[in-house]
């Protein structure tokens, strides 16, 4: 099933699932994966995104799909609608770009299940229920995406519907993120042995524990790089990043780009 305005596209399919062309699309593209695993080629890296795992692929994001595994779910959302909904929520700037790292977001969760299900039962909808439906349901998944999809609009990991266990960790390490966190702190502060931990978080959050840590280092970051003249070396430091070659290589990973020219690019947009 496709459902498609102006403002962006919804595909839902069983089909064509293997291996596709190369795509080198002007619009976000939100992938979701409900069962085993999807693979996806990119210039950068492959790309693996697990079950129940989101990925957003930014605009001229050259990608090539090698294998889904059941399922498609693939939203579209054009750059006008975003920005325009960035505006209204108050984030600053344009052009903004998604970290390219596959995630959990229960509330994404959610927004998915409804929009499957709806599917599922309204196969037959008249032209006027299709309008207003992919109309709504852009205009909600954009706003949760700018809200709880990691990128270049936060300033660090929003707080979630994660069990009390792995929430008590997430607010050690949000207060303390500087600090170097060892897994058997992590551990010792859910209450649990280090790999049903370590097991625990990744289920949850779609990352493991550390690349969690190192992720919300580098989304608090930005905020120096686009809102201070300070040398990257003291921010990577400052942030708890143990040397600048880690928080490069960290940055080039996420956004295909260094701090210095994000930092420009930024600054160019705003």
């Amino acid at each position: 099933m496709i459902l498609q305005d102006k403002k962006g596209l919804l595909l839902y399919r069983t089909d064509r699932l293997g291996e596709r062309d190369w795509r080198y699309d002007s619009c976000y593209k939100l992938i979701f994966t409900p069962y085993g695993k999807s693979l996806y080629q990119t210039s950068r890296s492959d790309i693996q995104i697990e079950e129940d795992q989101f990925f957003i692929f930014n605009p001229k994001f050259e990608h090539k799909q090698i294998q889904v595994t059941k399922e498609k779910f693939l939203v579209e959302i054009e750059p006008n609608l975003l920005n325009e909904i960035a505006g209204q929520l108050g984030v600053p700037g344009t052009d903004i770009e998604f970290a390219s790292t596959a995630f959990k977001n229960p509330l994404l969760l959610q927004w998915v299940s409804f929009t499957k299900n709806f599917l599922t039962m309204n196969e037959n909808m008249t032209t006027g229920m299709q309008k207003l439906f992919i109309e709504s349901s852009l205009i909600q998944l954009t706003t949760l995406m700018l809200q709880y999809a990691p990128g270049s609009q936060l300033e660090e990991l929003p707080h979630s519907l994660y069990s009390p266990n792995i929430n008590r960790v997430l607010d050690a390490l949000k207060q303390s993120y500087q600090q170097d966190w060892s897994l058997d702190d992590m551990a010792t502060m859910a209450g649990m042995n280090k790999f049903p931990f370590s097991h625990a978080f990744k289920r949850e959050t779609g990352l493991s524990a550390y690349s969690w840590l190192q992720l919300f280092r580098l989304l608090k970051s930005q905020h120096f790089l686009t809102k201070t003249n300070r040398s990257i070396l003291s921010i990577a430091l400052d942030v708890g990043f143990k040397n600048v070659s880690s928080y490069n290589t960290l940055f080039i990973k996420i956004y295909g780009r260094t701090p210095s020219e994000f930092r420009l690019l930024y600054r160019r947009n705003s």
